[in-house]
């Protein structure tokens, strides 16, 4: 019973650090990100999100962006054992639709904007072989994996935060608008874990975790003849998780910070965004953007004080945008991502590997009111080799590929 016990507490270990949304936040919130990635001074529909401020520049009236994002994503995670035994194990990720829907409604100098998103997590990743820690505890005294002996382990864990945000931005003088908005996010985490040791039979539980917050959102805009720059500020949203946990009796005391109606802290950190484009010739047809985010991941309070080993998240984006005709627009961008962590703060299901990532798409308008885009978007990931683990030293890899498909409207 021991054993099973060590696997329990290993799984849930594991599900709280790879699944507490409040850590990172979602910035694709249309297919305009996906197919150029710098859009922290966009002045269009997609500037609802990345850059509220520019939508008082808009022309009058609606202006609705439905976006949906499908997602292909793998975690792997290759160990060597100290007695020799190397596996690799994969965690897989398919996420079928991400959906968004913005809109922004103009009139004058005064633009009302609102919007639906997943601002965090947005899928699940699955397990069906365990992580490194379930082998590590047969190994030592039979020099056999859990699944040699003829048992199993398996994880799957669930994380969204949906997003309703609501706001109002105004153009004080023709080259300079202000907003002022706030966002509310309710987080939904899940977790379950099932294992089957030989001579000792089946163990495993489920914990549900919910929670909401509220995020202020302020920004502004300047623009002037080819130049435009936008900024924008989301302070932190304070959230606390609530378990709703099924835990057998037997492992009660041991996972205590689980228990049922027990609450965790799991903030959204504040996030900083600054961007500047520019229009590379008179006519305004090809655009030039550049832009830079910061999550304060180390104000945010998490749980386990994992806020300790954060250093702060810095992304650096570029991008380039060519309307070719009144009709066709074609664009492509990078993004650089340096997560800051500590190595206290990788773990079998918590790893956020540094990565660059490209992507292009284009833009259709089969109508002067309707705009087609579509867009393909991948992440290049630095693998992380760690050797802190009692058990061996691990390398961890990651992949990420998306496509997108969303219709714009002007009404």
């Amino acid at each position: 019973m021991k054993t099973a016990r060590q696997i329990a507490l290993s799984v849930a270990l594991c599900g709280t650090l790879s699944f507490g949304s409040g850590l990172y936040e979602n910035v694709n919130q249309s297919v305009h990100y996906l197919r150029n990635v710098a859009r922290d001074a966009s002045t269009d529909v997609d500037a609802v999100y990345s850059n509220p401020a520019g939508t008082a520049f808009l022309k009058d009236g609606w202006h609705v962006s439905a976006n949906s994002q499908m997602f292909f994503q793998s975690r792997t995670i290759d160990t060597r054992f100290p007695t020799g035994v190397e596996k690799e194990y994969e965690g897989t990720s398919f996420v079928p639709s991400m959906p968004s829907v913005l809109a922004a409604w103009n009139r004058g100098n005064l633009a009302i904007s609102g919007a639906f998103t997943v601002a965090g997590g947005g899928g699940s990743v699955d397990y069906d072989d365990g992580i490194p820690m379930f082998d590590a505890i047969t190994l030592p005294t039979t020099g056999k994996t859990l699944g040699e002996l003829g048992g199993s382990a398996s994880l799957e864990g669930t994380s969204y935060t949906f997003g309703m945000a609501l706001g109002a931005a105004y153009r004080f003088i023709p080259n300079l608008s202000a907003y002022l908005g706030a966002r509310l996010d309710y987080l939904m985490n899940s977790y379950s874990a099932d294992a089957t040791v030989p001579g000792m039979g089946k163990t495993g539980f489920d914990v549900d975790q919910t929670g909401w917050g509220v995020t202020p959102i302020v920004g502004l805009t300047f623009q002037y003849d080819r130049l435009t720059v936008g900024t924008k500020y989301e302070h932190k949203a304070s959230v606390e998780l609530e378990n709703d946990s099924k835990i057998p009796a037997a492992f009660a005391s041991r996972l205590a910070s689980f228990a049922d109606g027990k609450k965790v802290d799991a903030d959204i950190p504040s996030y900083f965004a600054f961007g500047v484009r520019y229009d590379l010739l008179s006519d305004k047809s090809l655009h030039a953007s550049v832009g830079y985010h910061h999550f304060f991941d180390y104000w945010a309070e998490l749980a386990d004080d994992r806020e300790k080993n954060c250093g702060g998240t810095n992304e650096y984006v570029v991008g380039l945008e060519w309307d070719i005709d009144s009709r066709w627009t074609v664009s492509a961008g990078g993004q650089f991502t340096r997560y800051g962590l500590k190595d206290k703060s990788i773990s079998e299901m918590n790893f956020n590997n540094d990565g660059n990532t490209i992507g292009f798409g284009g833009a259709f308008r089969p109508v002067e009111w309707m705009r087609v885009n579509v867009a393909y978007f991948h992440t290049f990931y630095e693998d992380y080799k760690g050797d802190k683990e009692a058990y061996g030293k691990n390398t961890y890899s990651r992949t990420n590929d998306a496509i997108g498909l969303g219709l714009d409207f002007d009404i």
